[in-house]
C-alpha cells in the first residue's frame, strides 16, 4: 500500500493536501500499490473523497504526529507498505519510527534534513539546499537517502499541467485576490481597502475578485463588508482556480502553491507572505523574476498592504512590465513535477 499522511484546516490551510493530491493523481497513473490518505482528523474528508481517493482518520492531534505510532504501527508493513508524509509537525523522532514500519518520503521546505527514503523539497531556493541535505547532522547519520529538489518536482494540480494559452490584455481591469485556504489575519480585508481608497485604480473601471478559502474564518466579514459593492466579486467554494486566473490581469497571492500555479499560466504577480515557512519562497520568487515580494503580511500588515498597492500601480501603468513578469514566471515552472514525483515513488515501491 501507498499511504499519503497530510492535513488541512483553518489553521495550516489546504496547501499540504492539495499538494499531495496532485502527486495521488499521478501515481493513480501507474502501476503502483493501491493508495489511501491518513489524517488526524475528519476536517478534509470531502475534499480527499471529491478527488475519488480513501481516507482514513487516525483521531489525533495533528500537532502531536509521535501519538499516532500506535495506529500506524497496527497497520503498516515494512516489506511493502510506503508513506509519504507532508507536515511541519513531523520531527526526525517521527521519522525514525515510521521507517521502522515502512519506507518513507516527505515533502520538506524549511532545509531541515529528514531521516527518510526520499526528501522532495521543490521549492525556487531548494538547489541550494542540497549539501545541507546531504550532510550528516550528527553521529546518527540523520539524512536523506534521496532528494529531489527545485521546480521540477512542483506538483501542480492537473488543471495547470498542460500550456495556458494566456494572453496579455492592453489594460488592467480585473484583479484576483486571494490569501490560500485560509486567512489567519484578514489580509483580504486590508489590501482590498488599500485598493480601494486609490482612486487612481479604482476610476479605471478597475473590477476585484477575493477568493475566500474553505478554511476562512472572515468568510462573513467579506461578505459584510464587500458583499454588495458594484466592483468587487467575492468567490466561495472556488472550484476552477484556473479560470480566475486565466481572466485576471493581475493576481495578488499568498506564498504557497497558488504562487507557482499562477506562474504556470503567466499571470502578472504580487506576492507576500504570512509566516516563515513562506519567506524563502518569497525572497526567492523575487530574486529571480521582477515580482514584488510585499513582506510578511502578520508582521506589518499596512505596511505590506501599500506595498501591494504601489505594485499594482506600477502593473497598470507599465504594460512591458508586465509582459516581462509573465515571461519570467511561465519560465519557472513546466508543469510536469507531479509526475516526476511519482516516478520516483514508483520506483521506491518497486525496490521493496
Amino acid at each position: 500500500m501507498i499511504y499519503i499522511r497530510a492535513d488541512g484546516n483553518t489553521a495550516i490551510g489546504m496547501g499540504h493536501v492539495m499538494r499531495c493530491l496532485a502527486v495521488a493523481e499521478a501515481i493513480a497513473k501507474l502501476d503502483c500499490p493501491p493508495l489511501v490518505f491518513l489524517t488526524a482528523d475528519e476536517m478534509c474528508y470531502e475534499l480527499i473523497e471529491d478527488r475519488g481517493f480513501c481516507v482514513f482518520s487516525l483521531e489525533t492531534d495533528y500537532r502531536e504526529m509521535l501519538g499516532e505510532m500506535p495506529q500506524l504501527e497496527r497497520v503498516l508493513d515494512r516489506r511493502s507498505d510506503l508513506v509519504f508524509v507532508d507536515s511541519y509537525y513531523a520531527t526526525n523522532e517521527y521519522y525514525l519510527a515510521l521507517g521502522k514500519l515502512a519506507r518513507v518520503a516527505c515533502f520538506e521546505d524549511l532545509g531541515v534534513p529528514h531521516p527518510v527514503d526520499l526528501l522532495i523539497n521543490y521549492n525556487l531556493y531548494a538547489p541550494q539546499l542540497e549539501q545541507r541535505y546531504r550532510a550528516s547532522l550528527n553521529e546518527q547519520n540523520l539524512y536523506p537517502k534521496n532528494v529531489l529538489l527545485g521546480t521540477s518536482y512542483m506538483p501542480l494540480r492537473r488543471a495547470f499541467q498542460q500550456p495556458s494559452g494566456y494572453q496579455l490584455r492592453d489594460r488592467v481591469t480585473q484583479i484576483l485576490i486571494t490569501t490560500g485556504g485560509s486567512d489567519p489575519y484578514f489580509a483580504a480585508g486590508a489590501i482590498t481597502d488599500a485598493l480601494i481608497r486609490d482612486t487612481m485604480i479604482m476610476e479605471k473601471g478597475i473590477h476585484l475578485h477575493l477568493v475566500s478559502g474553505p478554511y476562512n474564518q472572515y468568510a462573513q466579514e467579506l461578505q459584510s463588508r464587500y458583499g454588495s459593492a458594484a466592483q468587487i466579486t467575492i468567490h466561495e467554494k472556488v472550484k476552477n482556480l484556473r479560470s480566475l486566473l486565466m481572466e485576471s490581469d493581475i493576481v495578488i497571492s499568498a506564498a504557497g502553491s497558488t504562487v507557482y500555479e499562477a506562474s504556470s499560466i503567466g499571470v502578472p504577480m504580487v506576492v507576500f507572505y504570512f509566516a516563515e515557512n513562506q519567506r524563502q519562497g518569497a525572497e526567492a520568487l523575487a530574486a529571480c523574476t521582477e515580482i514584488t515580494n510585499a513582506g510578511c503580511f502578520a508582521e506589518e500588515g499596512s505596511a505590506v498592504a501599500d506595498r501591494i498597492r504601489e505594485a499594482v500601480r506600477r502593473c497598470i501603468s507599465d504594460s512591458a512590465y508586465r509582459e516581462r513578469l509573465c515571461q519570467q514566471e511561465t519560465a519557472l515552472i513546466d508543469g510536469r513535477g507531479a509526475h516526476r514525483i511519482a516516478e520516483q515513488i514508483e520506483a521506491l515501491c518497486r525496490r521493496s
